[in-house]
C-alpha cells in the first residue's frame, strides 16, 4: 500500500471524533437535502493525495451520508470502510491497474482470487466491472455473476445492454447495479431493459451524465419523463473516478443536487438516497446511520 497512508491506528484516533458526529454535520451541509453516492472509487493515486480524513472531509462538505467505494486495488476500500463504517460501502474491485478493464474477462484467475478476497473482508457487492456485448459469453464474467448471486452481493456493471440481459440470463436474482445510464443512454433504450426486466433487482446511476441529461442544470423533459415512469429505478451518484474528480467533488453534489431540485419531493428524494438506501438494504458492509 502507499507509504503515504498512516496506519489504522493512527487514523482511528484522528477520525474518532468526526466520525460520531459525522451525521449530524451532514444534515447540515448544503441545502440539508442529503445524498447516497452510489458510485465512486478510491485509486492509489487518490490516496497518495488524499487520506482517509480529506475523504471523508469531501463528503461531509458535499451533503453526501454514504457512500458506494471501489479500490484499485481492492483492499483501498476496506481501508476507508475501517475509519468510518457507517458511511463506506465497500465494493470488490477485481483490477490491481486501470490496464485491467480491458483484460479483467479473459483472465480466468480473476473468479478465484475475488472469492478468497471475499472471505476475508465485508464486502457489499462487485465491481465496477467493465465490459461489452463481444464479451458477454466470457466464463469469468459468468463465474462472477454466480459468485455475487450467491453472496447476495450488488454487481456494479459499467457496460451495454447486452451485458444486462446476459447477467441476468445468468442468475435471474442477481441484484446489479448499471453504471452511467448504460453507455449510450437513450430513454426508449433504457425503458425497454427495465420493461425486459421487471421484477428484477435492477438499479441504474446517472453519474458522470447530468450534463448531458439536465444541459445547465435543467432536466430534460424526455429523461423527466422517464425518471416518473420508473421512479424506483434509478439513482445518482458522483463518480469519483480521479483524484481531480475528488477535488471537485463537492461541485458534482452540487450539480445534481440542482438537476433534481425542480423534481416532486417524493421522486427527488428517491433518487437521492431512498433507491439506493433500498438497494443497500442488507448489504454485509452496509451500516445505516441515524440520518437515513
Amino acid at each position: 500500500m502507499p507509504g503515504s497512508l498512516p496506519p489504522l491506528s493512527q487514523l482511528a484516533v484522528g477520525l474518532a471524533f468526526a466520525v460520531t458526529l459525522a451525521v449530524a454535520r451532514v444534515a447540515g451541509a448544503t441545502d440539508g437535502v442529503r445524498i447516497i453516492d452510489a458510485h465512486s472509487h478510491y485509486t492509489e493515486a487518490d490516496a497518495e493525495a488524499l487520506d482517509p480524513a480529506e475523504i471523508i472531509a469531501r463528503l461531509d462538505a458535499a451533503g453526501v451520508s454514504r457512500v458506494v467505494i471501489s479500490g484499485t486495488p481492492a483492499d483501498l476500500a476496506l481501508r476507508l470502510h475501517a475509519v468510518a463504517p457507517g458511511r463506506i460501502v465497500p465494493f470488490l474491485g477485481v483490477y490491481d491497474s486501470h490496464l485491467d478493464k480491458a483484460r479483467w474477462m479473459h483472465d480466468e484467475r480473476v473468479p478465484e482470487r475475488a472469492e478468497a478476497q471475499l472471505a476475508e473482508g465485508a464486502w457489499a457487492g462487485i465491481g465496477e466491472l467493465h465490459l461489452f456485448a463481444p464479451d458477454a459469453g466470457s466464463p469469468v464474467l459468468a463465474r462472477l455473476v454466480r459468485l455475487a448471486d450467491a453472496q447476495d452481493l450488488i454487481l456494479m456493471l459499467h457496460g451495454d445492454a447486452e451485458i444486462i440481459d446476459r447477467v441476468f440470463a445468468i442468475a435471474p436474482a442477481v441484484r446489479v447495479l448499471w453504471a452511467h445510464l448504460g453507455t449510450d443512454p437513450e430513454p426508449g433504450a433504457l425503458a425497454a431493459v427495465i420493461e425486459r426486466h421487471a421484477g428484477r433487482a435492477l438499479w441504474i446511476d446517472t453519474s458522470v451524465r447530468d450534463p448531458l441529461i439536465a444541459p445547465d442544470g435543467v432536466l430534460l423533459p424526455e429523461w423527466r419523463a422517464l425518471l416518473e415512469a420508473h421512479p424506483e429505478r434509478f439513482l445518482v451518484a458522483v463518480d469519483a473516478f480521479s483524484t481531480n474528480r475528488w477535488h471537485r467533488y463537492g461541485e458534482v453534489a452540487a450539480a445534481i443536487r440542482r438537476w433534481t431540485a425542480d423534481l416532486p419531493e417524493g421522486l427527488r428524494d428517491r433518487l437521492l438516497f431512498g433507491n439506493a438506501q433500498a438497494m443497500l438494504s442488507g448489504a454485509r458492509a452496509s451500516e445505516p446511520s441515524e440520518d437515513r
